[in-house]
């Protein structure tokens, strides 16, 4: 892979516009121009809904590749199944018949499987909250 000196160039001028930048910032917080307070707490709200995230997701994917094998992840699995469980309507019960004449009785979420992913999602998002405000 050939880099060009066009494309040094202008990675050098974006970051020393970076830099500029920062000063700049640093220069106006000195002076008072510039509440700090306010920039703390909105980066630490979203450091915080980062992490959340990213828990969550690292939560999901074990609960879908392995199941639930914490009592984090057994309690938001039976969340779920008590709220699927609760509406009968979610299903779709329907007969089929084999090769054998035999009658097949088979169930079918009408949701579909990105419904029920997206409520884990939340109520994984949800039990990390709560874990984190208990934390503090």
């Amino acid at each position: 892979m050939e880099i060009t000196a066009y494309q040094i160039h202008n990675v050098l001028k974006v970051y020393s516009r970076q830099l500029c930048r920062g000063k700049s910032i640093e220069c106006q917080k000195g002076l008072g121009l510039i509440s700090s307070i306010d920039q703390i707490n909105i980066s630490s709200e979203g450091r915080r809904q980062a992490v959340i995230e990213k828990v969550a997701t690292n939560i999901i994917d074990r609960i879908t590749s392995y199941g639930p094998q914490s009592d984090v992840e057994h309690e938001i699995v039976n969340q779920l199944e008590n709220e699927f469980g609760k509406e009968e309507s979610t299903e779709f019960v329907y007969n089929q018949i084999d090769v054998n004449n035999n009658k097949i009785t088979s169930k079918l979420s009408v949701e579909g499987p990105d419904f029920i992913l997206s409520r884990l999602e939340e109520l994984t998002k949800e039990a990390v909250d709560k874990r984190m405000e208990k934390a503090r």
